[in-house]
């Protein structure tokens, strides 16, 4: 039998009613299961590149948001100094501390309150990224993890205290082998992961090169392997994986059940994925997608059914598919 750890109540047992429970455990091979019918275009949530510092943006923002449930993520760019102060780069636009990026998602979360025509209800992660961690101190690292895990703690308390059962807050991490050393990344983790009361963290993890045919740890891009990746996306309690499904080859959706597969042989700790993201949306705005702009039903479907191919890995479905794209 495969064993998996158990999550917080608010992880992947029971994010919010609104979301159906994730099978822990396959002993046995289970029958595929066909995909299911997309019949409703926003069966999924959007996720944003978020590279305007206004207030007033954000707020508008999430009330264009706000017709839609389930998991979603807010990505503030690479971590970063801002005046002596830890902060991030927002993708371009000025860059912003900690503290900031906190007041930009309340103003978020005002918007979707605001604006949500029922009883929708958001879980937001608020990311950032590995990108230039090469360039950082390895205790620097880890003090930008712990605030910024301090940051979404702070948060999410507001968020429950004056919408209790409205919007869940999250953080959130786009961490890709390409962008950083494996030690790099890791200590970004260990800030965040011992920060004490920390919110679980939607892990947008890429498997940049990783086998797509084994699962005896073989070689990822930049000097990563299988066990680093499943590390990062997984092995940390926090960890809610949602990975980057972008390739229409299904090449990403291939890796990454190698991986869950890796974790079940070498680790006894298959990962159980949360959902999944994709950039269709991304491509749309702004091109130079290569072969990489799945929509969000063929995300979803590539990964299900790559899960589904194993008794290792079987999963009967994915709580959530979220398609990032840019506002700026």
């Amino acid at each position: 039998m495969v064993v998996t750890r158990l999550r917080s109540v608010w992880g992947v047992l029971l994010p919010l009613v609104l979301l159906g429970p994730v099978l822990l455990v396959a002993s046995t091979a289970r029958p595929a299961v066909a995909a299911p019918a997309w019949n409703s275009p926003r069966a999924w949530t959007r996720s944003f590149y978020i590279a305007n510092t206004s207030t007033a943006a954000m707020g508008q923002l999430g009330c264009y948001s706000s017709e839609t449930s389930g998991r979603m993520t807010l990505f503030f760019g690479a971590p970063t100094d801002v005046g002596g102060n830890f902060g991030a780069t927002l993708w371009g636009a000025q860059n912003r501390t900690v503290a900031q990026i906190g007041e930009l998602a309340r103003n978020f979360v005002r918007g979707f309150v605001w604006c949500r025509p029922g009883g929708q209800q958001a879980l937001v992660g608020l990311g950032t990224s590995n990108s230039a961690a090469d360039t950082k101190p390895d205790a620097w690292l880890a003090g930008h993890g712990a605030t910024w895990a301090s940051m979404v703690r702070s948060v999410a308390e507001w968020a429950e205290r004056t919408y209790p059962g409205t919007v869940r807050i999250y953080g959130a991490w786009d961490v890709e082998p390409s962008w950083s050393a494996f030690a790099k990344a890791d200590r970004w983790m260990q800030g965040y992961n011992g920060f004490p009361g920390r919110r679980p963290l939607h892990v947008h993890a890429s498997a940049d090169g990783c086998p797509r045919d084994a699962a005896t740890g073989g070689p990822c891009n930049n000097g990563w392997n299988q066990y680093f990746v499943w590390r990062l996306a997984w092995w940390y309690d926090p960890s809610l994986p949602l990975p980057q499904v972008y390739a229409t080859s299904g090449v990403n959706a291939r890796q990454w059940q190698k991986l869950a597969e890796y974790g079940a042989r070498s680790r006894h700790d298959r990962i159980v994925f949360s959902g999944v993201m994709t950039q269709w949306g991304a491509c749309q705005q702004r091109g130079g997608c290569n072969l990489t702009n799945n929509r969000p039903e063929q995300g979803h479907d590539q990964l299900l059914l790559n899960l589904q191919s194993s008794p290792l890995t079987y999963q009967d479905h994915l709580d959530t598919v979220t398609d990032i794209r840019w506002h700026s």
